[in-house]
């Protein structure tokens, strides 16, 4: 009998117990996010599932559910403008880590559980926060990680005197890497510097295809190699020989995972790889860290090195750029815009878009003479110190022999996607510059603190110059033009900024403490 009363409770039990947030995020969330977090009515309201926002560390979903977000943003792929409000005061500590557990482990998403311990410190350590998050702001305070361009990238390197795909492809790999950033790269691969020659890699891994259609890959080798992608060997260069004649093939692919593999041997001489993709609604994206040499003359000699920042992060060019002065400092952003920072001035002197710069001149033989920027619509932004103490708006600019503010940099950090924090100090003023790529490419958003240690003088005005040398066009209290090729706006957080003949003057209080300007600047 009691074997029969365990069995009867056994079938009535259900397979499995239900996740403790499953019931809350439901009740709470599913009106709008629907319970399959696909976003009710066919996706008007933005999905959780296969969301980024979802992933990675807790703490960005943590402070949208305590605090609401509102703005525009960007969801597995779609733009959306919605408000969420926050629940703060609405739900516990232990409900809000339940639902955020149970969101980070259903649909796809194996991402860790959040604890009550964590969400009660999130709310103490955020309480100054009163209003709903802004997408935009709170993505500078939690970016979201970029996917690999490549995922579960290995690399496997073979040595060998290789004249041949086939003679690569009977020796066996050496050693072999996990390749963390997904792209391939040459700079990165497990030889030492002074033994460059007789030798070959293999690269395996796999692209998420975005949508159905046909695909276009662009691949260029010196020596020799081959393209194999879902399962098809696509692209053979079965030769030694210089890059510059780059091979095109396209295939149709279906949406969803297809899995890739490069061959690249290299015989003796020049070394070089280059590999990309595009295809319906995708411009070109490069799988490498290095672009097409495409046959031009960048350096002497003629040959093209063009410098790429790897997916997801931006690359420094410490050489002599056209447009700055000789200690510029350029950077290159995976989001296709670019600038050169002046280490003599600590002025931002120019942005472009597209291409970042070709490295042939510099990296070749050690050539001679500023490189112009390989990309497009490039803007001179400042020339010279930004910063100056005038008694008066329409006091002159001072030079660096009149201006009581010399001058000092500092260096530069980089974050995690290696991005530069620029360092520098003014006479006793420190500051810290920060240019972030707008994720859509269109432009930067500048923020500068500037730490005051002391009062100025009462006639005295301290003033940052965001634009000078073209004509600048007020489009309201806020807004500008500059030339015919960029909007800028000063957002309403800090003194109306004002023009003045070929100038943008952003006042800032000459008073102790730490101040901030933010610039945003728009390519039309």
């Amino acid at each position: 009998m009691k074997n029969l009363f365990a069995l009867s409770l056994l079938a009535s039990a259900p397979l499995f117990a239900a996740h403790p947030g499953q019931a809350p995020y439901e009740l709470y969330c599913g009106a709008c996010h629907a319970p399959d977090g696909k976003g009710i009515s066919g996706g008007q309201f933005p999905p959780l599932a296969n969301s980024e926002w979802v992933k990675g560390k807790p703490e960005r979903i943590i402070e949208i559910v305590l605090h609401g977000l509102q703005g525009k943003l960007q969801v597995a792929g779609k733009d959306f403008n919605l408000a969420m409000p926050p629940h703060k005061d609405s739900l516990t500590d232990d409900q809000i880590s339940n639902i955020i557990s149970y969101v980070r482990s259903s649909w796809g998403h194996k991402e860790s559980a959040v604890t009550k311990q964590q969400i009660a410190a999130m709310r103490k350590s955020t309480a100054k926060q009163k209003d709903m998050w802004q997408a935009s702001d709170l993505l500078k305070k939690y970016p979201i990680q970029k996917p690999p361009a490549i995922r579960d990238l290995l690399s496997y390197t073979h040595l060998g005197s290789f004249k041949t795909l086939a003679d690569l492809r009977k020796t066996k790999a050496v050693n072999a890497e996990e390749e963390k950033k997904g792209v391939i790269s040459l700079q990165h691969a497990a030889l030492k510097k002074k033994a460059r020659d007789n030798y070959g890699i293999v690269w395996e891994g796999w692209l998420d295809v975005p949508r159905d259609g046909k695909y276009t890959f662009t691949y260029d080798t010196d020596d020799g190699g081959a393209l194999t992608v879902d399962g098809k060997e696509i692209i053979t260069r079965n030769y030694v020989g210089p890059a510059g004649k780059p091979t095109k093939k396209s295939v149709t692919l279906k949406k969803g995972r297809v899995d890739i593999k490069i061959e690249y041997y290299e015989l003796s001489g020049q070394e070089h790889i280059s590999l990309s993709w595009e295809g319906p609604k995708m411009k070109k994206q490069y799988l490498s860290d290095t672009k097409s040499s495409g046959g031009g003359g960048g350096g002497r000699g003629g040959q093209s090195i063009p410098v790429v920042a790897p997916a997801g992060e931006a690359i420094i060019y410490r050489n002599f750029i056209a447009g700055t002065d000789p200690r510029g400092i350029g950077v290159g952003y995976s989001e296709g815009v670019n600038l050169a920072f002046s280490a003599d001035s600590m002025s931002l002197d120019l942005i472009w878009k597209g291409d970042f710069i070709d490295g042939g001149r510099h990296w070749v033989n050690r050539g001679q003479g500023f490189q112009p920027p390989a990309g497009e619509q490039v803007v001179t932004i400042n020339r010279g110190i930004p910063f100056a103490i005038l008694e008066s708006q329409t006091s002159g600019w001072p030079g660096k022999a009149d201006n009581k503010l010399q001058p000092l940099f500092k260096g530069y950090s980089l974050n995690k996607q290696q991005q530069p924090t620029f360092k520098y100090h003014f006479g006793p003023m420190a500051a810290l510059d920060t240019p972030a790529p707008k994720a859509d490419g269109s432009g930067f958003i500048r923020t500068i603190t500037i730490d005051v240690p002391s009062p100025g003088s009462p006639d005295e005005q301290l003033y940052f110059r965001a634009l000078s040398g073209g004509s600048v066009q007020s489009g309201g209290e806020r807004t500008f033009t500059f030339g015919g090729d960029l909007v800028v706006n000063v957002p309403g957080s800090q003194l109306p900024p004002f023009t003045r003949e070929n100038e943008l003057l952003v006042p800032i209080p000459l008073t102790p403490g730490k101040h901030t300007v933010t610039i945003d600047y728009t390519w039309k």
